[in-house]
């Protein structure tokens, strides 16, 4: 009897111990600059200390770079250090079509105050030489080059969360902000007609079916606030189940322009 008391109450501790994490999430600004926000899955008060933070982007292989990086969760700036292609290959990492950057915000003392499911600013930055074509995403803690490089690739949120023990509280990136398709960035500006592009149900409450003519390169769904809640690449399908019942914008791009349209999510 007292080992399966034993089982449960580990299995409990287990349970508790990730009941509170961040996702990591890129935001598109305009053109070329991006910023990395995380997402909290808990309610802080302002008892929740920010000790260090890191996560690697992966970019197309070339002259594409990062720069004017500027640290908007903390006064303390961050660190970016490119292994390219070429390094990655000559250690055994990689195909040899990626580059990677690793972010980090070297170790302090940053006390937040934060709702469940808010996007925290923490970093911006621009990607240099305007690439057209290609991917950006993190790099995961599973992916065969962040478990070569032995840990130095992966992401983490080192966080004391109400003044117990400083822990990794990484969960994964969030859904429809893991990645960011340049190609969406060389989309002619075109707005097309809604005879072009067939969304529907509208109102909905589990999906939103995209039907077009033409190549879905992306969709992207805003608040009411102008908040992008939720992007995704090459669908002709969303689920919104997971959103809060409102009044949404979705912008859908395709091979020939793009339609913004209302939704009603209940």
């Amino acid at each position: 009897m007292k080992k399966n008391y034993l089982i449960i109450i580990l299995t409990l501790t287990t349970i508790f111990s990730y009941a509170q994490s961040y996702e990591f999430g890129i935001i598109h600004v305009s053109n070329y600059d991006f910023k990395i926000v995380a997402i909290p899955d808990f309610d802080s008060s302002g008892n929740t200390d920010a000790s260090d933070v890191g996560f690697t982007l992966v970019l197309p292989a070339g002259a594409d770079d990062v720069a004017n990086q500027v640290g908007l969760l903390t006064g303390r700036p961050w660190d970016v250090q490119q292994y390219d292609a070429a390094f990655l290959t000559g250690l055994g990492l990689g195909d040899g079509s990626k580059d990677v950057f690793q972010f980090n915000l070297p170790p302090g003392q940053s006390i937040l105050a934060h709702t469940s499911g808010q996007q925290i600013d923490l970093v911006s930055f621009q990607i240099t030489n305007n690439p057209t074509s290609g991917e950006m995403y993190f790099l995961l803690n599973s992916d065969p080059i962040a478990m070569g490089a032995g840990g130095v690739l992966d992401s983490f949120y080192n966080s004391n969360i109400d003044a117990t023990s400083t822990q990794d509280y990484f969960s994964s990136p969030a859904a429809g902000l893991d990645s960011f398709m340049f190609s969406t960035l060389t989309v002619e500006d075109i707005t097309l007609d809604n005879a072009s592009i067939q969304i529907y149900p509208n109102p909905t409450s589990e999906l939103i079916n995209i039907s077009s003519s033409y190549q879905i390169q992306s969709t992207q769904l805003f608040d009411i606030t102008g908040k992008r809640v939720l992007e995704t690449k090459q669908t002709n399908q969303i689920r919104v189940n997971q959103l809060p019942v409102g009044v949404y914008l979705l912008k859908v791009y395709t091979s020939n322009g793009h339609l913004t349209k209302k939704i009603i999510i209940e």
